[in-house]
């Protein structure tokens, strides 16, 4: 999950908002985890996107990190920090 949101993050940044395929090609995953993870994110409330018909569902574009998805990403890396010291 930290993987996916620091892809779709890094897609905030850059103005090139992520899809699915475009998270599929940077983490060489296959397009069904990518739309498992996804509608995890979603349910979670760490990702927001426009929802589309494109297979397989969901399929969503223009994807951005909410306040969680950055907060858990925050977490996270807090959490590496303190585990290489």
């Amino acid at each position: 999950m930290v993987a996916l949101l620091g892809v779709v993050q890094s897609g905030d940044e850059s103005d090139v908002l992520a899809d699915n395929a475009l998270i599929a090609k940077r983490l060489g995953w296959d397009l069904e985890t990518v739309a498992a993870c996804l509608h995890e994110a979603k349910e979670r409330s760490l990702v927001w996107g426009l929802r589309s018909g494109d297979k397989p569902a969901p399929w969503f574009n223009e994807l951005e990190i909410t306040v969680q998805g950055r907060r858990l990403l925050r977490t996270h890396g807090a959490a590496e920090d303190v585990a290489a010291d």
